[in-house]
């Protein structure tokens, strides 16, 4: 009896593992897997070079990495992603993936084990080759050593844990720290002192006798053969700029007057530590100071850490806003493109201008229009939505299509401001904006205009620049049933207009009438109706770029 064809025993009407439903499937599956395999390169990168820049393992940056994510609102893989892509785009070689192996000494120096796994002492202190300058535990706490890399000599303390096991325990692999038995109060809190990097102290003043416990010598780098330093000694060990604030502590624990608690920095092994002291005097029944107390921890670790979080989190903020800014001005451009040149137009030609606003996290809705309709003449149109940011450049694109679409319609400019207007009202948030409309007519050179809460129009005629009167119409998405005005306003050959935002003119220095007549001025004396000479001019007399707002400005010849 032989084995069955596989073939021939499947019924004819059963489908094929090959369908094209299992195919879509374990492609999706690949799919997921690639998406999976390509989050975790971007966070293994991300992880080995933020521990190089906090110095501390990757368990810790990777805590880091994810405390980033969290006060910034985004996912890791996008806060990896903005921390370090600008790297790579550069053309830099993004850092490698780090292993916990990467960041100690071979295996079997009593380390990291031949596994690669991290020892207790090593994982406590953010692995950073022995060394105090560590950032703890991701958690913001200073880890400390059981030897001092700077003076290599470990404490009492780390000789006694490393030789407590409990009885039964499984035997202290390479590598791998014995777990220490609980022991005595007194032993608790040698290990307390040798984990937090601190120690106790107590001086008499009357006496001189001092005191120190073991990890104070390790703090300070003191060999325990020399003695404790006294505490009228401490400011010959702080560095020149902490001498008058260390005197004054000092002072204050010898009176007796009040508890102190403040950071010294000093100078050991060639490097300046930074130093928390707590200490309070001890009086005796009759109020008299008779010792001080202290408490010494080595924050050096801590504070370089946070230092570096800090910048690492202002980094992260300082991306997140440009590429915002990015993706508005890259949507503010698709919608809103700049001719390099003048525009040509039946009966007029036209420049414009557009400034980003100063500050870079400020990207505006500012817009303008000029279309050229056949029987219609020319359409103009200048704006500027109310906000900042992509929210604004959606919401310019938006008015400013609609309002494009609505001149085909060949409606007066006043009944497309009111359509604009409902269009405003009908914007998922709470939005206003500003417009001006007009329609030039080439034929008799005359400009039909209304305006929503916008400033009129600059006429230069004959080297004197005025104003233009508004009609009635007030700021769009204000009032469901606003009405605008309508006026017409009759032109020559060599006329120019002048159409603009308020960033022109508006400053948070300055008064809006000093801008308005710097304008009137600047136009009178630009000595040109070129459109591009007298918009550089203008320009260059109002300075920089508004730093709160973008500013638009669109100037026009008459023909």
């Amino acid at each position: 009896m032989g084995f069955p064809h596989t073939t021939g025993d499947r019924p004819s009407d059963q489908p094929a593992d090959t369908s094209e439903a299992t195919i879509e499937r374990l492609r999706a599956e690949l799919e997921q897997l690639r998406d999976k395999l390509r989050t975790t390169v971007a966070i293994e990168q991300a992880k080995g070079a933020l521990a190089e820049r906090l110095r501390c393992g990757v368990d810790a940056a990777y805590t880091h990495l994810l405390q980033l994510a969290r006060d910034s609102g985004i996912t890791p893989l996008d806060a990896a992603a903005l921390l370090f892509a600008p790297e790579a785009r550069d053309g830099d070689t993004p850092p490698a993936p780090r292993s916990p192996a990467d960041d100690g000494p071979p295996a079997g120096d009593g380390t990291v084990g031949e596994d690669g796994t991290v020892g207790e002492e090593d994982r406590l202190a953010g692995d950073d080759r022995g060394s105090d300058d560590r950032v703890g535990d991701g958690a913001g706490r200073p880890a400390s050593p059981a030897a001092s890399p700077e003076t290599d000599r470990p404490s009492p303390a780390a000789d006694r844990s490393a030789a407590a096991v409990p009885a039964g325990g499984p035997p202290a692999g390479p590598g791998i720290r014995p777990r220490p038995a609980l022991g005595e109060p007194a032993e608790q809190f040698e290990h307390a002192q040798r984990l937090g990097n601190l120690g106790c102290g107590t001086w008499e003043p009357a006496t001189g006798a001092s005191h120190w416990s073991d990890q104070v010598y390790v703090i300070f780098g003191r060999d325990p053969a020399e003695g404790p330093l006294p505490l009228d000694r401490l400011a010959a060990a702080v560095v020149p700029e902490d001498v008058p604030l260390t005197a004054h502590l000092v002072s204050t624990l010898v009176d007796g007057r009040e508890p102190v608690d403040s950071e010294i920095h000093i100078r050991r092994d060639g490097e300046v530590r930074e130093l928390r002291l707590i200490g309070e005097p001890v009086v005796d029944p009759a109020g008299r100071p008779v010792a001080v107390r202290c408490v010494y921890q080595d924050v050096t670790g801590w504070r370089r850490g946070k230092r570096a979080l800090t910048a690492s989190r202002r980094q992260l903020e300082q991306l997140r806003v440009d590429e915002e800014r990015r993706q508005a001005i890259d949507m503010q451009r698709s919608i809103l493109p700049l001719p390099e040149r003048v525009v040509d137009k039946p009966g007029l030609r036209a420049a414009i201008r557009y400034l980003p606003a100063g500050i870079l996290s400020r990207v505006g809705g500012d817009w303008y229009e000029t279309s050229a309709i056949d029987g219609e003449g020319v359409f103009l149109a200048i704006g500027d939505v109310s906000g900042h940011g992509r929210t604004a450049a959606a919401a310019m694109a938006r008015l400013r299509n609609g309002l494009s679409g609505l001149a085909f319609t060949g409606a007066p400019p006043d009944r497309l401001l009111a359509w604009l207007n409902r269009l405003t009202l009908h914007w998922p948030t709470s939005l206003t904006a500003t417009a001006l409309a007009g329609r030039f007519d080439p034929e008799t050179r005359t400009l039909t205009w209304a305006q929503g809460g916008h400033f009129p129009p600059l006429l230069i005629r004959d080297g004197k620049a005025t104003t233009l009167d508004p009609p009635e119409g007030m700021l769009l998405g204000a009032v469901d049933d606003a009405d605008f005005g309508v006026a017409t306003t009759s032109l020559e050959p060599g006329d120019l207009l002048l159409l603009y935002t308020d960033g022109l003119i508006e400053r948070r220095d300055r008064d809006l009438q000093v801008g308005q007549d710097l304008l009137l001025r600047v136009a009178e004396t630009a000595g040109s109706n070129d459109p591009e000479t007298v918009l550089d001019r203008v320009l260059s007399a109002f300075g920089a770029p508004n730093p709160n707002d973008d500013t638009c400005v669109v100037a026009i010849q008459i023909l």
